[in-house]
Parts: C-alpha cells; structure tokens; sequence
C-alpha cells in the first residue's frame, strides 16, 4: 500500500475514533429505576414499541438477575441536556420497569396493559410461577434492585445520523432484533417526523394491503411502511443513481436519509401515483400480482412491476386491464425476470436490471425509443 493511502486510511481512522467518546457505569436497577422515573432515562416511542419479549424470556431474565448471572451491558447516549437515551437494552429495561410497575406508553402514561405481569415457571426457581413483583418477599425484591448492569454511554454530535444508524443498527441486537424498517422508524423520526408520517400514511392503504397480504408478524415488523419505501426509492432511482452501489437495504435507509429533511421533497405527487398505481394494479389479478403461482410475496416481481408500471401508469389506465394482465403474466414466466434475481449478479447490477427491466418491459411503445 502506498504512503498516500495509508495516510489517508490514517486520517479516516482518527476522524471516525474522534466522533465517539464512551464511558462506562456499574448501577444497581433500583438506580435504574429512580432514573427512569425521574425521566432521566429516555425511551423514544418508536423504540419502546419494539418491547416484544414473550412471557418466558421475561420470567428468565428476572430469575437471571436472581441467580446472579452475568447480563450483557445496556447502552445509552447522552443527550445535550446530559440525559440518557437507550441505545441499546430495551427488552430487558422494559423487562425490569415493567415487572415493577412503571413502565410508560407511548403517550408518557403509566402502560397497565405491560405493567405488573406475573412471571412464569422458570427453568430453576420454580415457584416463581404466578408471582408479581408485589407477592415476592421484600428479600427477593431488593435482590432485583441491588443487582448490577453494566452501562455503556455514548457521547457524540446528535447531528450525526450515519453515525446514530450504525450505532443502532450494530448495537440493537439482543433478545428480539428489531428489523432495518423499524430502525430506520427509530433515528430518522428524530430528525423529522413528516416522512416517516408519510410512509406510515401509506402503508395503512387498504389496497396495499390486500396485495401484499402481510403475516401479523410482518405488520409488528413495520414491513409494509418498508415496501412503500422500497417502490417510492426505486422510482426515484435517477435522482439518487449514485446510491445505487450498495444492496438495497443500505440504498433504502441513505435514500430516507437523504429526503427526511428535504423540503424539495413532492409528497402530494408521490401520494397521487403510489394511489393511481396500486388501484390500478389491484384490478389485475389481486393478492397474486407480486406472486409467481402459488408462490409467497416476491420482493423481486414487486420492483419489476410497480417501476414499471408506474413509468407508463397513463397509458396503462386508458387500456383494457386485460393488457395488463396479460402483461404481467408474461413477466411471470419470462427468462428476464429470473436473470434479474441471480446470485452471480452484484448489488447495484441487481437494482438496475430490476429497474431497467420494468421500464423495458411495460414500454407500450419499445420501438419509439
């Protein structure tokens, strides 16, 4: 490696060491606890809606504390006005918070739906079965409240979204990991709520909803609210060719990332075409439209056709909907459609063949251009 790149590798290394500084804390959860009701812990919204531990991982992780085994540490990051802000830990501070009582809703109020749960029977101390917090002996309860977590705090420029993403993204994967949607839901509503309003907005579309047919999980998971984001991306695609290069997950997020504060941003445009075309494309053939044969949703069919589509969406809706059926069925079968989805293929290949192929593909007048 020459001495120009090693500097330069030199250079990048000490600017991304000097955006982070990290401290470290051993507290009891009765500390915890007091800081959480006094509101100097922070649970955004967006984040404290991922709390999703069944009742056996929450009765485990109370008799772990118990037992006094070992538990990961919680993260945090300090906020200006030198308050935390959870990071990393929500199943297990909601855990604790919510066996004592005091766990808050999205709306800051006490959650008695969450709150004063009983435990189940654990896999050692079996006559925790059917205990609340108020039927344990005051010995057991201070035993809780004395044990020790470890607390990682981070401090660096609130401002700095990529950095936030990362820590996030890398951090949040304890116990039930949150999904790229619901991460992205979490920062960039922290910067302005307008697009994630919008995409929440659009994914409530009852029309969307009978095409894609999500599972309940997949509902909890935000992945509706990831495939609008997914079609309004890829149809910008030209004003963002440049972040193409990663796989689409990554495009996805530096694509919300760069239009979360983007006043330019054309939302009533947006809502009129993603209304035109699903209306449209629900009158081909329902549920089964992003579907090869008795096949599940296809993320690769639903790039193809709504890009497609979308592209020539007047033509489309002045001709009999049979053209369009007919139209997409022939995709369905198609030897392009299969080279789209290739492993051989790269990230950024990948994403413009899918776009190129449904631009090509539904162009009512290919010999025109």
């Amino acid at each position: 490696m020459e001495s120009k790149d090693l500097e330069t590798l030199e250079n990048e290394f000490t600017e991304a060491r000097n955006t982070l500084v990290t401290d470290r804390l051993d507290m009891s959860f009765g500390e915890i606890i007091n800081m959480y009701q006094d509101r100097e812990i922070i649970i955004s919204p967006d984040f404290q809606r991922l709390f999703r531990w069944s009742d056996y991982q929450k009765t485990r992780f109370i008799e772990s504390v118990l037992l006094g085994i070992p538990i990961p540490p919680i993260f945090v990051s300090e906020n200006v006005e030198g308050k935390w802000e959870l990071v990393d830990g929500l199943q297990r501070l909601s855990t604790i918070f919510s066996f004592f009582g005091i766990l808050r809703d999205n709306e800051g109020n006490k959650d008695n739906e969450k709150n004063d749960w009983p435990l189940t029977e654990a896999d050692i101390i079996k006559s925790l079965d059917g205990k609340k917090k108020k039927d344990l002996p005051l010995k057991i309860v201070l035993n809780i409240k004395r044990a020790v977590c470890r607390v990682e705090i981070l401090r660096y420029n609130e401002k700095n979204n990529d950095l936030k993403y990362e820590l996030f993204n890398r951090l949040n994967t304890g116990g039930s990991t949150a999904t790229e949607q619901e991460i992205r839901n979490c920062i960039f509503r922290g910067v302005d709520n307008k697009f994630n309003d919008f995409l929440d907005k659009l994914s409530k579309n009852e029309i969307l909803y009978s095409l894609i047919l999500p599972s309940e999980q997949q509902e909890k998971e935000m992945f509706l609210q990831e495939i609008v984001l997914r079609f309004i991306s890829l149809y910008y695609y030209s004003d963002n060719e440049e972040l193409l290069k990663d796989n689409i997950s990554k495009y996805m997020t530096n694509f919300m990332k760069k239009n979360v504060s983007n006043n330019e941003f054309n939302y009533e445009k947006t809502e009129i075409l993603f209304e035109r075309l699903f209306s449209l494309l629900s009158k081909t053939m329902d549920s089964k439209v992003f579907r090869a044969g008795k096949g599940p949703f296809s993320t690769n069919l639903f790039d193809v056709i709504t890009i497609g589509v979308a592209k020539y969406i007047d033509y489309y809706e002045k001709e009999e909907i049979s053209i369009l059926k007919n139209k997409i069925e022939e995709l369905k079968v198609s030897d392009y459609l299969k080279n789209t989805a290739s492993w051989r293929v790269n990230s950024k290949d990948r994403n413009m063949k899918r776009i190129k192929l449904g631009e090509t593909f539904f162009n009512p007048h290919p010999k025109n251009e």
